[in-house]
């Protein structure tokens, strides 16, 4: 996975959202990096190559998490990580706008 096509889905998204906010902007700007940093380290660390298509999957789980607090129920390590890299990254964000 290129970093522009993670880009153009998280823009495609966020075009999407009714508001733009620069604080909108600033999440959408945090997962893209925490995307690229965790395809980066599971390439190096396993050769594993994350797709645009695990993303876009783990992007419609995160609305519905972020709801009820529980993870979807798959066995899909990949998707399920980088779901919880979101969620934790998105507290760190919550925690400094305090």
């Amino acid at each position: 996975m290129e970093d522009k096509d993670i880009e153009k889905l998280f823009l495609s998204v966020a075009e999407a959202s009714e508001s733009q906010t620069g604080e909108v902007k600033d999440v959408f700007s945090m997962l893209i990096r925490s995307t690229l940093q965790y395809r980066d380290e599971m390439l190096a660390s396993e050769g594993i190559i994350i797709t645009v298509e695990d993303v876009r999957v783990t992007l419609e789980h995160l609305v519905p998490f972020l709801e009820t607090g529980r993870l979807p129920v798959t066995t899909d390590n990949i998707k399920l990580n980088l779901l919880k890299i979101w969620s934790d990254n998105l507290r760190q964000f919550e925690d400094s706008d305090k």
